[in-house]
């Protein structure tokens, strides 16, 4: 059961589910915005960690996740959204 559990996609999601909830309670309205910016972050986190993946950018990794690639692209894919937010 421990090998089902990569490290990584761990760390990921949980970054992505913290990028989400600290974005809903800083702008969020209700619970249906809160679905939306929980997979809005896990796409920017897959963004952010394919180019550091591309760019090979060694700033800050912990593991195989580029940390700071992966905060950027959850921040700039929530701010996209709720700038096109209905």
């Amino acid at each position: 059961m421990a090998a089902l559990l990569n490290p990584t996609l761990l760390l990921a999601a949980l970054l992505a589910i913290g990028y989400a909830t600290l974005f809903h309670l800083w702008t969020g309205r209700s619970l249906r915005d809160l679905f939306v910016y929980l997979i809005v972050a896990a796409v920017g986190v897959v963004i952010g960690q394919w180019i550091g993946g591309t760019l090979g950018l060694n700033l800050l990794r912990i593991g195989q996740l580029h940390t700071i690639e992966v905060t950027v692209g959850a921040f700039l894919a929530l701010l996209i959204v709720r700038t096109f937010e209905l």
